[in-house]
């Protein structure tokens, strides 16, 4: 049951402003948030049904039946561990339920942060550090040159995709993001020859004020994202796509064959763009099959940061574009700045003069 079922269920006797509240309450958390949310549960209750599990356990026993609820959700979160998810996969599901049961049952939502779950928690955190989680390799220039150069941009899917890779690179954005970008989402700068890409909601900010991204122009066509980006804009408007006529049209709709445009987004950009990019670079022969896995759609957000740091770019400009509000977090990203330490003057020591 989603949080507005719930909330329905509660207004026996609607108000004049029914709507109006359900609509409030649906805006808790951003869209993206709640999606994450829906496919969380969609893999709990699956889980759930293959157990022969309820998801609210009933055994007369108020107290029991909190204590078996709370058993099963660690056990799946266990059963997520032991199949290699990452630990933010984890949070994210645990989160999903918390905000569940926030709404549908309080006793259940209150066991969610007994002792017990936030030690197991902590736990798998402890665990998660034996083992270094795989980070989406970055995209070098002779990569990006190879890629560009082997989309022949004579299909709609072909110019889409150099569009997509290219402002995905220039605004360092989650692949969440970009999938919920729309037409009225792109307008011109002023201060600069280039345009605005506007984030409506962002990991961190949930309340939805927006931010303001700039990409420039830049002097090689082949790398320049907003020439990418006025290219795929007028295949859109070829189909009569513009934002005067379409604001809330999606900025990269599905595709379905050569040239069908479909008037929808993504439905899971993080999947859709992971397998473009794959699909992309072995058609570049950037990599082998096996070495493709080591791209995903986080490869465009930590190339702008890797890039960029090799460039000589202030980390306080980088943030700027990235949202990074931890530098920490955000030299993480940078694939390459350790190796560029790398020296032999070990194997020449200088000898010192004897007295």
């Amino acid at each position: 049951m989603s949080t507005i079922e719930t909330v329905e269920a509660v207004i026996v006797q609607p108000v004049a402003n029914r709507d109006a509240i359900l609509s409030t309450i649906a805006d808790e958390v951003a869209s993206s948030t709640q999606k994450a949310y829906a496919q969380s549960m969609k893999g709990l209750l699956a889980f759930y049904e293959q157990q022969g599990w309820d998801f609210y356990p009933q055994s007369g026993d108020v107290t029991r039946d909190s204590g078996m609820f709370t058993e099963r959700v660690l056990s799946y979160l266990r059963h997520l561990a032991d199949n290699g998810r990452t630990l933010s996969t984890i949070n994210k599901t645990l989160a999903a339920v918390k905000n569940r049961t926030s709404f549908e049952n309080p006793l259940f939502y209150s066991a969610l942060h007994s002792k017990p779950v936030k030690a197991f928690m902590e736990g798998l955190a402890r665990q998660g550090k034996e083992h270094s989680p795989r980070k989406a390799q970055a995209f070098t220039l002779d990569d990006l040159n190879l890629i560009y150069k082997s989309i022949s941009t004579h299909t709609p899917r072909d110019i889409r995709d150099k569009a997509l890779i290219a402002l995905g690179v220039a605004t360092a954005l989650r692949s969440s993001n970009l999938g919920e970008l729309t037409l009225s989402d792109i307008t011109p700068a002023v201060a600069i020859d280039g345009v605005n890409v506007r984030v409506r909601f962002s990991k961190t900010d949930q309340t939805g004020q927006g931010i303001f991204i700039p990409v420039a122009r830049f002097s090689k066509r082949r790398f320049d994202p907003v020439r990418a980006l006025t290219d795929w804009l007028a295949v859109l408007r070829s189909f009569g796509y513009t934002k005067e006529t379409h604001p809330k049209f999606p900025l990269f709709p599905v595709i379905r064959g050569l040239r069908g445009v479909q008037a929808t987004g993504m439905r899971h950009p993080s999947i859709a763009i992971t397998e473009m990019l794959r699909q992309r670079v072995l058609e570049a022969s950037v990599a082998s099959p096996a070495q493709a896995e080591a791209f995903s759609s986080h490869s465009l957000r930590a190339t702008f940061i890797t890039l960029s740091n090799q460039a000589g770019v202030a980390e306080k400009d980088i943030a700027r574009v990235s949202g990074h509000k931890d530098m920490t977090t955000l030299r993480g990203y940078d694939r390459t700045s350790a190796e560029m330490s790398a020296q032999t003057a070990y194997l020449n020591p200088v000898k010192k003069k004897s007295r």
